[in-house]
């Protein structure tokens, strides 16, 4: 295997590959996965990887994984990579590419990159119940995974998560909690939890660092699908800012093992309405600081406290010479109907990447002849309630041919 430990990003402190561990035992920062990436450049020439199945693990030698036959596995990744030509005119750049989630992955969202690591070390330390605190998309992949893998799973939702997002993880065998709250407020009792280790669940939250690298894969099937060149932007939903971290990441590994010459400027998109990262990052401040939580048709992003994770995606947008923008609920809606556009049905936390682009556009932050990629999160299956509510469902039936005929023909 490659993968050699982890080492804390707040004091250095190092840990060993086979550690059942969270944050850092000494000073409760963030893990960072290591690899011995010399070994891997010279095994494993990059043109190789094309002959692999598709997915995630197709990447196995840069994940953290130790047994490969405990591998819990849906057929994850490598999701379509689809080129807008609408959309790009809509918001103002001649190349924009949807990288989708939502369409391509087992539960129809991101979550699915991430679990697949943490349900396979799940199995690899001889846990039985996978748990989580979730706004809906997580919880959904974990009791999927945890399906897979025959464990059991415990989630935590608030109270108002929607109802498709909660029916799915039931429907998988989750034991579903209800919590009134918000996610910030929950995931903070929920972490309380897991540390006291009353409970002896496998945990799948924001703390565990192997989950973390699944989502490095977005770099590495970008840079794949390009001939191993990069997108000059990548544009990220962001709740916790997981995705733009360890996508960052990605690239740089890329850029370190000699496969791509040059990294993507980042870019991450909040709602307004719960936007702390790209507060943040307008005040120029270096830490995410918490903010009110306000109403938004994006409840997957709606973390008001990121915690550390959000300064790291902060620290990464910074050092990639990317931006941060909180869209309207307006701009939100405008971004699924675009989306829609182009056959695609994306959940609003899930589409907020195009009304990103567009503002970015116009404060000079990305410029018309780049190349971008927008990642779309989130089926709008995930969240039918609010996009049943942008349609009208006609009232009037019509009965027999000579109605359906003149009724085509007012067509």
């Amino acid at each position: 295997m490659y993968f050699t430990g982890f080492h804390c990003v707040g004091c250095d402190a190092t840990y060993p590959a086979d550690r059942d561990l969270l944050l850092c035992e000494r000073c409760e920062n963030l893990l960072e996965a290591d690899y011995d990436y010399d070994r891997i450049r010279a095994d494993l020439p990059r043109e190789g990887f094309a002959q692999r199945p598709h997915g995630v693990w197709r990447w196995v030698e840069l994940l953290p994984v130790l047994d490969r036959a405990k591998i819990v596995t849906l057929g994850e990744g490598d999701t379509p990579l689809l080129r807008c030509d609408r959309i790009a005119a809509a918001v103002g750049v001649d190349e924009l590419w949807v990288k989708s989630d939502a369409t391509g992955n087992p539960t129809g969202s991101l979550k699915d990159r991430s679990i697949t690591v943490s349900a396979t070390k799940a199995a690899e330390f001889g846990y039985r119940v996978l748990a989580c605190d979730s706004t809906g998309n997580k919880a959904s992949s974990v009791a999927a995974y945890a399906a897979r893998a025959g464990l059991g799973s415990v989630v935590f939702c608030p109270h108002d998560t929607p109802v498709p997002k909660m029916a799915q993880a039931i429907f998988f065998g989750a034991r579903l909690i209800r919590v009134r709250g918000h996610y910030s407020q929950i995931n903070a009792m929920y972490r309380r939890l897991i540390h006291s280790k009353s409970v002896a669940w496998y945990d799948c939250g924001t703390d565990n660092p192997f989950r973390y690298e699944g989502k490095k894969t977005y770099a590495y099937e970008m840079a794949q699908a390009f001939g191993w060149d990069v997108p000059d932007c990548v544009v990220h939903p962001a709740s916790g800012g997981m995705s733009i971290a360890k996508t960052w990441k990605g690239f740089g590994e890329l850029r370190r093992l000699g496969w791509t010459e040059r990294s993507p400027r980042m870019f991450g998109v909040q709602a307004a309405n719960c936007g702390p990262i790209a507060r943040s990052w307008a005040a120029g401040a270096d830490i995410v600081a918490p903010v009110e939580k306000k109403p938004t048709l994006a409840s997957a992003l709606a973390a008001a406290d990121p915690g550390l994770l959000g300064t790291r995606a902060l620290a990464a947008i910074r050092a990639s010479g990317g931006a941060a923008a909180g869209i309207s609920e307006d701009e939100i809606l405008d971004s699924v109907r675009l989306l829609a556009s182009e056959g695609l049905f994306i959940e609003p936390s899930g589409a907020v990447t195009i009304a990103g682009v567009r503002r970015m556009v116009a404060a000079g932050q990305i410029t018309r002849g780049e190349r971008v990629v927008c990642v779309v999160t989130g089926s709008g299956f995930k969240d039918f309630e609010r996009l049943q509510e942008m349609v009208t469902i006609p009232e009037k039936v019509v009965e027999g041919y000579d109605e359906m005929l003149a009724e085509a023909q007012s067509v």
